[in-house]
């Protein structure tokens, strides 16, 4: 039988992470978000603060290449050859990606990983998002940002996912039709939403 393997997709500030780590304990499923840099770092000898620079975002060139080249949106695995850093990295993260789908059950946060596995893996795909007023307030409780900075860090962070996304995979990373469950967490606190997820996931085996 395939393993179990839940991807996590989020706004910025809408608890995707907390609720993926939650979830993971709960049904003892091994879990990966930064975890990845982790053994990207090792793999490459890549320093780990670099990597984490570099995470689900485009650098300058990349910016300028997407703006100016819109032909090139297109999946990782088309025929033209891409030979940026940041091409080289999500490469070797796919790899990882896929080597740890085959490992045992787990869940993934963001990375492209729903569209990585699509054709190895039976994945549940999930979107957390939550409305701009609950996830300033997150991101401002929670992860320290000052208020003044809160909505245009929101706003270039979901932008930045979005660009990742598009520019490996040809689709818009907020299609909700990408995805088996979306969920607000603004509406529902993450206890409770890893009890949904639960519950959907166990009418999927």
């Amino acid at each position: 039988m395939k393993n179990r393997i839940i991807t996590i997709s989020r706004q910025y500030g809408s608890g995707g992470r907390h609720i993926g780590e939650m979830l993971s304990k709960k049904l003892n499923f091994d879990f990966y978000d930064k975890e990845l840099i982790e053994i990207v770092a090792k793999r490459t000898g890549i320093n780990k603060q670099y990597l984490e620079s570099k995470e689900e975002k485009f650098t300058n060139d990349n910016l300028f290449f997407s703006a100016f080249h819109k032909e090139f949106f297109s999946s990782p695995f088309a025929s033209k050859t891409r030979d940026s850093t940041l091409d080289k990295i999500f490469e070797i993260q796919r790899e990882v990606i896929m080597n740890i789908a085959n490992k045992g059950n787990c869940v993934i946060i963001g990375r492209c990983a729903s569209f990585i596995l699509k054709d190895c893996h039976k994945c549940f795909n999930i979107f957390v998002h939550a409305p701009n007023d609950r996830r300033i307030q997150r991101i401002t409780d929670e992860y320290g940002v000052k208020m003044e900075n809160a909505e245009t860090q929101l706003k270039n962070t979901d932008k930045y996912r979005a660009n990742y996304y598009k520019y490996y995979t040809g689709g818009d990373w907020d299609d909700m039709t990408n995805y088996n469950l979306t969920i607000d967490s603004g509406y529902f606190n993450d206890e409770d939403i890893c009890s949904i997820i639960i519950n959907a996931l166990k009418k999927n085996i």
